[in-house]
């Protein structure tokens, strides 16, 4: 009778062996086990304001003041930036407010944080598309380069299938979508999480004759649970005042803050 052959040779034994002893014993092992421990470690809890003044650096290009962000500049926003954490209860914030007070900047700060703590889609509405392409090239591209936890984030433009264009900003776990309130495809062209209607006074009635463009962007939210809403303008119309007031009144759907200055 003769003797069955074994499969398994003197190398393969070794390495079987080699291999019980963990995946220390491979070139690399450290790098990856730490960057594993690394992925298990849950994100710090942080406000928008305290993530901005962290994380958030401004350039020549978007402020006259450059250089890293700080909540204590403007006072006055932190209030109105921690309701848009994830922390907070309120699902809609509507900000009644005078020219250049930094709206506009909290806004982005919250854009920021949503990329890079809070992921998911969001909407941001200027009053015309060509308004939301400059505040793209003027505001958003330098938000994204000037902080380096965004920029590990959000491919360049130049790179192939990056996702970022004028108008979108693709990242991990979501993606910014910028239009104009004069554009009715761009307010119903995707589900979004998160709206950030600025300068709503200079919206116009109806968006292509589809109806008011910030009830048409609100319509995005729905369907999702945990939503967030900004409204910022002047009131610089009877129209306009009538339209953030009635944004402001608390409804059983939704809460609601209103900050009057």
């Amino acid at each position: 009778m003769s003797v069955p052959n074994s499969t398994a040779s003197p190398r393969s034994a070794s390495t079987l062996a080699e291999g019980n002893e963990g995946p220390s014993t491979f070139d690399g092992s450290d790098h990856l086990l730490r960057a594993w421990g690394r992925g298990l470690r849950p994100d710090a809890d942080l406000t928008v304001s305290e993530w901005a003044d962290a994380h958030r650096m401004l350039g020549s290009r978007a402020s006259a003041e450059p250089g890293r962000y700080r909540t204590a500049r403007t006072p006055y926003m932190r209030e109105i930036m921690d309701a848009l954490s994830p922390s907070s209860a309120v699902q809609r914030i509507v900000f009644m407010k005078a020219a250049q007070v930094g709206a506009t900047e909290a806004g982005n700060n919250w854009i920021g944080f949503a990329i890079h703590h809070a992921p998911g889609p969001m909407l941001a509405v200027q009053p015309t598309v060509e308004l939301a392409k400059r505040n793209s090239r003027q505001r958003i591209d330098p938000l994204i380069e000037e902080s380096p936890e965004l920029r590990d984030r959000v491919k360049p433009a130049r790179s192939r299938d990056a996702g970022n264009t004028m108008l979108s900003k693709e990242f991990a776990g979501g993606i910014l979508i910028m239009t104009g309130a004069n554009s009715a495809v761009g307010l119903r062209s995707t589900p979004a999480r998160y709206i950030f209607l600025d300068e709503v006074d200079a919206y116009p009635a109806s968006a292509d004759d589809e109806g008011d463009p910030v009830s048409l962007a609100e319509a995005r939210t729905v369907t999702f649970a945990h939503r967030r809403k900004a409204v910022a303008s002047p009131p610089r119309a009877n129209v306009t005042a009538w339209r953030v007031r009635a944004l402001a009144c608390p409804s059983r759907s939704a809460k609601a803050a209103w900050v009057d200055l």
